[in-house]
């Protein structure tokens, strides 16, 4: 099969032609502050990405935190396949498979998900068989669409993706972080393409009610 043939290659290009542009430094950099304030500036944490991608965020965490313990998984092969070789041993990378916990019995100072639970069929359910992969104190940050709001009608306007399941407002997703953890935070992010090589990208407080996305960490007990 060629990669034309390739369905995941197909989505890959028809969903994220922009994937680096939409992915730019300034907007990692926000996502690694972020694991930083949630694990008390942990120099050594452990780290695992669910739905990584090519592996943009984890590649970028391995330059400015190399001595964080990187793990990064994706349904996707061909994604794997690309993160694996942009990472090297600098990650471990592998595919994720359902019902199934990656890497053995590894426990996580933080598990991230950036743009994935919106695509599964039962977040409640994930974030449920995720939590106990987590330290006591560990975090959850994830990040998600949300199509509420004055800007809610412009999101789903914009939003091409068939694999967005759920397309929900941010009141779900702050409630089911709530249902899970024991302390939870979030915070808005306006975020837009405006051309192939300038992306918006700019996290608020103030504004969270009105934003086309979220930022939610979820802490969990001390133990």
């Amino acid at each position: 099969m060629t990669a034309h043939e390739d369905p995941e290659a197909d989505y890959y290009a028809a969903n994220y032609r922009s994937y680096e542009a939409q992915n730019p430094s300034r907007k990692l950099d926000h996502y690694v502050s972020e694991v930083d304030k949630a694990c008390n500036g942990i120099s050594d944490l452990a780290l695992l990405d669910i739905g990584c991608g090519p592996g943009s965020f984890l590649a970028h965490a391995s330059e400015v935190r190399p001595n964080w313990q990187l793990h990064g998984t994706d349904i996707r092969s061909d994604a794997v396949e690309v993160a694996a070789v942009k990472l090297g041993n600098r990650a471990k990378i592998g595919v994720a498979q359902a019902d199934s916990r990656p890497f053995g019995s590894t426990m996580y100072d933080v598990i991230t998900a950036w743009d994935v639970l919106e695509h599964l069929e039962d977040p409640a359910a994930a974030v449920s068989n995720l939590r106990p992969w987590l330290v006591p104190g560990g975090a959850l940050i994830f990040v998600v669409p949300v199509y509420d709001g004055p800007l809610g009608p412009v999101v789903s306007l914009l939003d091409k993706d068939p694999t967005h399941l759920q397309k929900k407002g941010r009141d779900y997703w702050v409630d089911l972080a709530r249902r899970h953890f024991s302390e939870i935070s979030w915070h808005g992010v306006i975020r837009y393409l405006v051309t192939a090589n300038r992306y918006i990208h700019f996290p608020t407080r103030r504004l969270r009610r009105f934003t086309p996305a979220i930022l939610v960490i979820g802490h969990t007990d001390q133990g």
